[in-house]
């Protein structure tokens, strides 16, 4: 992804953030930035954490997918970890924030995790393919109401530089086969600490850091609860971890069963013909 024309901008809210008017705004127009969505001591403890982390477990955050077509998509270099909630406890607050859940869930429904993932964009990575994340369900259509939503909270500055992700506004609307010219891409050029939360149905992707450093961001999302997340939660989070957790992060964890009963379908989830919750509460496994 190239993009040499004049970049489009992104709503920008800062706090008291207007909640009414950024949900209509990702409705409408696919995605906003909210400055200071984490403060610099939320930051720097993330940070930390990962870099905790990393510095032993660094293998684990290379694609490894046995796609050698997704491998590439991911990106050979960037570095990527799943299962946060276990390995960067710092994490567990943001993923499970009643005011992101709320967001996600008036845009959604009820909504399970689909990905928590850090993606750190290394020097010399090149533009990723642009790309829906509702691609990874290809038979489910594209609507008014998303089956997916995104927040990604830079950890780093994220500039035109660095890679700042590419965003192209109101492509939830477009044919599945309609490429975004380069001037119908937003980027999201933000502070350490700035979030961009968008629909998962938008044309985005990460941009090429042609910089000398690492470009490195938290990214949460969440899909209706009916869907098979990307990410598998069952066996990244040992179920002694989420007996800890608080209940909703437990919900959108798996823990919990879909009812679309009132929609006139069925429920699903089940555990034992009832809810999931009783392999925490039995001390099953």
């Amino acid at each position: 992804m190239t993009v040499t024309a004049k970049v489009q901008n992104l709503p920008v809210f800062s706090a008291p953030y207007d909640w009414a008017a950024i949900d209509k705004t990702v409705r409408t127009t696919g995605g906003v930035i909210l400055r200071k969505a984490l403060s610099p001591s939320q930051v720097d403890r993330l940070n930390s954490e990962f870099d905790a982390y990393l510095v032993s477990h660094r293998d684990q955050a290379q694609a490894d997918t046995g796609s050698s077509l997704y491998d590439q998509f991911l990106g050979h270099k960037t570095l990527r970890l799943h299962g946060l909630v276990e390995k960067v406890p710092a994490t567990r607050d943001l993923i499970g924030q009643d005011a992101l859940l709320d967001w996600a869930e008036r845009l959604i429904g009820p909504a399970r995790l689909n990905a928590g993932e850090l993606i750190q964009i290394q020097p010399g990575e090149p533009a990723q393919f642009p790309h829906r994340d509702t691609d990874s369900w290809i038979q489910v259509p594209i609507g008014d109401t998303p089956l997916l939503v995104n927040a990604i909270f830079a950890l780093d500055d994220m500039t035109l530089e660095n890679g700042a992700t590419h965003v192209a506004p109101n492509s939830w609307t477009w044919d599945r086969g309609r490429t975004p010219a380069p001037d119908e891409y937003a980027r999201a050029v933000m502070s350490a600490g700035d979030a961009v939360l968008f629909r998962g149905d938008v044309i985005h992707g990460g941009g090429a850091n042609n910089s000398k450093a690492r470009r490195r961001a938290l990214s949460i999302s969440y899909c209706a609860g009916w869907l098979r997340p990307v990410e598998n939660s069952y066996l990244n989070v040992p179920i002694e971890t989420v007996r800890t957790l608080p209940r909703r992060l437990q919900n959108v964890l798996g823990y919990s069963a879909y009812d679309g009963t009132a929609l006139g379908g069925g429920i699903v989830g089940l555990y034992e013909n009832g809810d999931p919750r009783r392999v925490l509460e039995n001390g099953a496994v």
